[in-house]
Protein backbone atom coordinates (compact mmCIF):
# COMPACT_ATOMS: atom_id res chain seq x y z
CA UNK A 1 0.00 0.00 0.00
CA UNK A 2 1.28 3.40 -1.23
CA UNK A 3 0.16 6.41 1.15
CA UNK A 4 0.66 10.01 -0.23
CA UNK A 5 3.33 12.02 1.90
CA UNK A 6 2.25 15.34 0.63
CA UNK A 7 -1.32 17.17 -1.06
CA UNK A 8 -1.09 15.70 -4.29
CA UNK A 9 -1.04 17.67 -7.36
CA UNK A 10 -3.13 15.28 -10.06
CA UNK A 11 -6.07 13.15 -9.75
CA UNK A 12 -6.45 10.30 -11.68
CA UNK A 13 -9.79 8.53 -11.89
CA UNK A 14 -11.31 5.63 -13.29
CA UNK A 15 -15.13 6.36 -15.27
CA UNK A 16 -16.69 3.13 -15.14
CA UNK A 17 -18.48 1.77 -12.05
CA UNK A 18 -16.06 4.79 -10.17
CA UNK A 19 -18.07 7.83 -11.86
CA UNK A 20 -21.12 5.76 -13.76
CA UNK A 21 -23.26 3.49 -12.13
CA UNK A 22 -22.76 0.85 -14.65
CA UNK A 23 -20.19 -0.62 -17.45
CA UNK A 24 -20.60 1.54 -20.75
CA UNK A 25 -20.41 -0.68 -22.73
CA UNK A 26 -23.68 -2.97 -21.09
CA UNK A 27 -25.40 0.16 -21.07
CA UNK A 28 -24.39 0.79 -24.96
CA UNK A 29 -25.54 -2.81 -25.92
CA UNK A 30 -28.97 -2.65 -23.90
CA UNK A 31 -30.03 0.88 -25.54
CA UNK A 32 -29.17 -0.11 -29.01
CA UNK A 33 -31.71 -2.82 -28.14
CA UNK A 34 -29.09 -5.63 -27.25
CA UNK A 35 -28.55 -7.97 -24.34
CA UNK A 36 -25.56 -6.94 -21.95
CA UNK A 37 -26.22 -10.65 -20.36
CA UNK A 38 -25.16 -11.97 -24.26
CA UNK A 39 -22.62 -9.48 -23.94
CA UNK A 40 -20.74 -10.47 -20.47
CA UNK A 41 -21.00 -13.71 -21.86
CA UNK A 42 -18.69 -13.56 -24.90
CA UNK A 43 -16.57 -11.42 -23.20
CA UNK A 44 -15.92 -13.91 -20.27
CA UNK A 45 -14.95 -15.99 -23.16
CA UNK A 46 -12.62 -13.85 -24.78
CA UNK A 47 -11.11 -13.05 -21.25
CA UNK A 48 -10.94 -17.04 -21.29
CA UNK A 49 -9.13 -17.29 -24.70
CA UNK A 50 -12.17 -19.54 -25.98
CA UNK A 51 -12.79 -16.62 -28.55
CA UNK A 52 -10.60 -15.04 -30.65
CA UNK A 53 -11.25 -10.96 -30.83
CA UNK A 54 -12.49 -11.62 -34.44
CA UNK A 55 -15.04 -13.72 -33.32
CA UNK A 56 -16.19 -11.70 -30.46
CA UNK A 57 -16.48 -8.45 -32.48
CA UNK A 58 -18.28 -10.81 -35.16
CA UNK A 59 -20.84 -11.89 -32.81
CA UNK A 60 -21.04 -8.30 -30.52
CA UNK A 61 -21.98 -6.20 -34.35
CA UNK A 62 -24.76 -9.26 -34.07
CA UNK A 63 -26.29 -8.16 -31.05
CA UNK A 64 -25.44 -4.53 -31.24
CA UNK A 65 -27.00 -4.17 -34.96
CA UNK A 66 -30.00 -6.13 -33.73
CA UNK A 67 -32.54 -2.86 -35.20
CA UNK A 68 -30.32 -2.10 -38.15
CA UNK A 69 -26.64 -0.32 -38.64
CA UNK A 70 -25.49 1.68 -36.00
CA UNK A 71 -24.63 5.61 -37.06
CA UNK A 72 -21.89 7.90 -35.53
CA UNK A 73 -25.14 10.41 -34.53
CA UNK A 74 -26.68 7.54 -32.39
CA UNK A 75 -23.81 6.44 -30.51
CA UNK A 76 -23.02 10.28 -29.70
CA UNK A 77 -26.83 10.78 -28.33
CA UNK A 78 -26.25 7.59 -26.15
CA UNK A 79 -23.09 8.68 -24.62
CA UNK A 80 -24.33 12.05 -23.90
CA UNK A 81 -27.38 10.52 -21.94
CA UNK A 82 -25.57 7.64 -19.93
CA UNK A 83 -25.69 8.93 -16.14
CA UNK A 84 -23.04 9.39 -14.11
CA UNK A 85 -23.46 8.66 -10.22
CA UNK A 86 -25.49 11.56 -8.90
CA UNK A 87 -22.66 12.79 -6.38
CA UNK A 88 -19.73 12.64 -9.24
CA UNK A 89 -20.93 16.32 -10.97
CA UNK A 90 -20.14 17.79 -7.14
CA UNK A 91 -17.24 15.94 -6.69
CA UNK A 92 -15.41 16.67 -10.15
CA UNK A 93 -16.04 20.12 -9.85
CA UNK A 94 -14.98 19.80 -5.93
CA UNK A 95 -12.03 18.37 -7.45
CA UNK A 96 -11.11 21.13 -9.99
CA UNK A 97 -12.12 24.03 -7.44
CA UNK A 98 -9.97 22.65 -5.18
CA UNK A 99 -6.46 23.15 -7.79
CA UNK A 100 -6.30 19.69 -8.23
CA UNK A 101 -5.10 18.54 -12.46
CA UNK A 102 -7.39 15.66 -13.34
CA UNK A 103 -6.99 12.82 -15.67
CA UNK A 104 -9.60 10.49 -16.60
CA UNK A 105 -7.74 6.74 -17.45
CA UNK A 106 -10.82 3.94 -18.00
CA UNK A 107 -10.69 1.07 -19.62
CA UNK A 108 -14.15 2.22 -21.23
CA UNK A 109 -14.96 3.28 -24.82
CA UNK A 110 -13.08 6.37 -26.11
CA UNK A 111 -16.26 8.00 -27.34
CA UNK A 112 -17.61 7.89 -24.08
CA UNK A 113 -14.26 9.08 -22.12
CA UNK A 114 -14.22 12.35 -24.32
CA UNK A 115 -17.54 12.84 -24.03
CA UNK A 116 -17.46 13.16 -20.22
CA UNK A 117 -14.04 15.20 -20.50
CA UNK A 118 -15.88 17.40 -22.77
CA UNK A 119 -18.62 17.55 -20.16
CA UNK A 120 -16.67 18.27 -17.39
CA UNK A 121 -13.91 20.21 -19.04
CA UNK A 122 -11.05 18.43 -18.69
CA UNK A 123 -8.27 18.02 -20.50
CA UNK A 124 -6.52 15.15 -20.02
CA UNK A 125 -8.07 11.92 -20.66
CA UNK A 126 -7.55 7.88 -22.14
CA UNK A 127 -10.07 5.37 -23.08
CA UNK A 128 -9.41 2.14 -24.26
CA UNK A 129 -11.92 0.97 -27.36
CA UNK A 130 -11.36 3.40 -30.07
CA UNK A 131 -14.45 3.21 -32.85
CA UNK A 132 -14.04 3.02 -36.28
CA UNK A 133 -16.50 4.27 -38.85
CA UNK A 134 -17.25 4.17 -42.61
CA UNK A 135 -16.93 7.18 -45.15
CA UNK A 136 -20.97 7.39 -44.39
CA UNK A 137 -20.32 7.72 -40.64
CA UNK A 138 -21.94 3.84 -39.92
CA UNK A 139 -19.74 2.05 -36.94
CA UNK A 140 -18.00 -0.90 -38.64
CA UNK A 141 -15.11 -1.94 -36.38
CA UNK A 142 -13.71 -1.25 -32.71
CA UNK A 143 -10.09 -1.51 -31.85
CA UNK A 144 -9.46 -3.03 -28.13
CA UNK A 145 -6.23 -4.01 -25.59
CA UNK A 146 -6.73 -6.97 -24.08
CA UNK A 147 -4.06 -5.61 -20.92
CA UNK A 148 -6.40 -3.15 -19.71
CA UNK A 149 -3.67 -2.27 -16.58
CA UNK A 150 -0.94 -2.28 -18.35
CA UNK A 151 -2.96 -0.05 -21.31
CA UNK A 152 -3.53 2.35 -18.61
CA UNK A 153 0.07 2.44 -16.97
CA UNK A 154 1.03 3.62 -20.07
CA UNK A 155 -1.72 5.96 -20.46
CA UNK A 156 -0.39 7.50 -16.79
CA UNK A 157 3.31 7.69 -17.79
CA UNK A 158 1.84 9.64 -20.90
CA UNK A 159 0.15 12.10 -18.79
CA UNK A 160 3.39 12.43 -16.69
CA UNK A 161 5.40 13.09 -19.42
CA UNK A 162 2.72 15.82 -20.43
CA UNK A 163 2.46 17.68 -17.78
CA UNK A 164 6.12 17.33 -15.92
CA UNK A 165 3.98 15.88 -12.76
CA UNK A 166 5.72 12.65 -10.93
CA UNK A 167 3.93 10.13 -9.77
CA UNK A 168 3.55 10.69 -6.25
CA UNK A 169 2.46 13.99 -6.86
CA UNK A 170 -0.70 11.97 -7.82
CA UNK A 171 -3.53 9.93 -6.07
CA UNK A 172 -5.54 7.22 -8.02
CA UNK A 173 -9.36 6.31 -7.99
CA UNK A 174 -10.64 3.22 -9.37
CA UNK A 175 -12.86 0.06 -8.63
CA UNK A 176 -11.55 -2.73 -10.93
CA UNK A 177 -8.44 -4.88 -11.60
CA UNK A 178 -7.48 -3.16 -14.56
CA UNK A 179 -6.37 -0.79 -11.79
CA UNK A 180 -4.15 -2.56 -10.02
CA UNK A 181 -1.27 -1.78 -11.95
CA UNK A 182 -1.38 1.93 -11.29
CA UNK A 183 -2.12 1.96 -7.33
CA UNK A 184 1.11 -0.21 -7.42
CA UNK A 185 2.92 2.89 -7.81
CA UNK A 186 0.21 5.51 -7.36
CA UNK A 187 -1.67 5.50 -3.51
CA UNK A 188 -5.18 4.71 -4.70
CA UNK A 189 -8.87 5.12 -3.33
CA UNK A 190 -10.81 2.46 -3.94
CA UNK A 191 -14.21 2.90 -4.53
CA UNK A 192 -17.32 0.81 -4.05
CA UNK A 193 -15.29 -2.03 -5.46
CA UNK A 194 -15.62 -6.24 -5.15
CA UNK A 195 -11.68 -6.59 -6.07
CA UNK A 196 -10.14 -7.64 -2.77
CA UNK A 197 -6.53 -7.43 -4.56
CA UNK A 198 -7.21 -3.88 -5.08
CA UNK A 199 -8.51 -3.37 -1.37
CA UNK A 200 -5.16 -4.39 -0.32
CA UNK A 201 -3.39 -2.43 -2.27
CA UNK A 202 -5.68 1.02 -2.04
CA UNK A 203 -4.49 3.58 0.44
CA UNK A 204 -8.20 4.90 1.17
CA UNK A 205 -12.00 3.01 0.70
CA UNK A 206 -15.15 4.76 0.36
CA UNK A 207 -18.64 3.58 -0.15
CA UNK A 208 -19.43 6.73 -1.37
CA UNK A 209 -17.54 9.60 -3.91
CA UNK A 210 -17.98 12.70 -1.42
CA UNK A 211 -15.81 10.45 1.03
CA UNK A 212 -12.71 10.75 -1.86
CA UNK A 213 -12.99 14.72 -0.73
CA UNK A 214 -12.85 14.19 2.81
CA UNK A 215 -9.92 11.68 2.48
CA UNK A 216 -7.63 13.77 0.51
CA UNK A 217 -8.35 16.56 3.32
CA UNK A 218 -6.36 14.75 5.70
CA UNK A 219 -3.24 15.02 3.60
CA UNK A 220 -1.00 17.38 4.78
Amino acid sequence: MLAPKSRPKAIITDVDATLTERTTWYELTERLGGSSFKHADLFTKFLRNELSFSQIKKELFKIWRTNGPVHKDQLVEIFRDIPLRGEAYSVINSLKEAGYTLCLISGSIEMFIEEIARKFEIEHYFGNSKFCFDEKGYWVDFEYTKDEGHLKLEQFNDFLKKTGFKPEECVAIGDGDNDLELFSIVPGIVVNSKSEHLKELSWGEVKYLPRVLQLLETIE
